[in-house]
């Protein structure tokens, strides 16, 4: 028999299966083909925004160090100026030595001054550059949410009428007013991950539509009930369905649409 080449072997649904099986009994395996999958620059990227951050909190301190030590310069010229005042008449020289100082001080402050302007432009451009890579690596999977689950619910005859992207406790969640075949409308609450395996992503969107702020603020923003929980995945791996079905949770991929239907209530 003819080997099979790479290409042949990963359309073999038994030989991706097992792959992925593999992925996810094997760490030190799973580790490697992350480490492949993503450039040395992506697995960098933590240290680097960590050692940024250390930097800035070290220059932080260093200028409010430096600030400290004008404001007890500054002090201590305030009570050397009284003394002066007040002896004006006969220290003519003094005075002109403290104008001396004053002028040395104006010009350190005003270094000061723009090193603290300059730092401050360094943050904000920091937080831009933050802001851009939670936007690239951090909501990518939920903007894909967003725009497939409305493909896939109207091919079932469901339609979105409206949709909102709410975080709770740094998680970003999908939040969906469906409106059924039937003519009812309820909320489907949606936990997006990249890859889904294992039972945590289905235990948090239950916590996550239990929780009473959120249920707080869905009953403020007019979402009807009954509340619908389900996951979305770009990848889903083997045992997800199972856990969906065990879990009454639905489960959706970006791929292949509907995996397991949602749990509905009786009209």
């Amino acid at each position: 028999m003819t080997p099979q080449t790479i290409e042949e072997l990963l359309q073999d649904p038994v030989f991706r299966l097992k792959f992925l099986e593999l992925l996810d009994r094997d760490p030190a395996f799973r580790e490697e083909v992350r480490r492949k999958l993503l450039t040395d620059e992506l697995l960098a990227l933590p240290e680097r925004v960590e050692r940024l951050r250390l930097e800035i909190h070290k220059e932080f301190e260093r200028v409010w160090k430096a600030i400290q030590e004008n404001n007890r310069q500054i002090a201590a010229l305030t009570e050397r100026m009284e003394r002066v005042e007040a002896q004006i008449a006969t220290l003519a020289q003094q005075v002109q030595e403290n104008s001396r100082q004053i002028a040395a001080l104006t010009e350190r402050m005003e270094r000061v001054e723009a090193q603290i302007a300059a730092l401050t432009e360094e943050v904000r451009d920091l937080r831009r550059t933050v802001g851009r890579m939670e936007e690239r690596w951090g909501l990518a999977h939920e903007n894909m949410a967003e725009d497939l689950m409305p493909r896939f619910l109207a091919s079932a005859g469901r339609q979105v009428r409206r949709s909102a992207m709410v975080q709770f406790d740094g998680e970003a969640d999908l939040v969906l007013e469906v409106e059924e075949a039937d003519g009812r409308r309820v909320t489907w609450v949606v936990e997006v991950k990249g890859r889904v395996w294992g039972p945590r992503p289905f235990e948090q969107v239950l916590e996550r539509i239990r929780d009473a702020v959120f249920r707080s603020w869905l009953q403020r923003e007019g979402f009807p009930e009954p509340v619908i929980p389900v996951v979305f995945g770009l990848a889903i791996y083997a045992g997800a369905e199972a856990m969906a079905q065990k879990l009454g949770v639905g489960l959706y991929e970006a791929r292949r649409g509907e995996v397991v239907a949602p749990p509905l209530p009786e009209p």
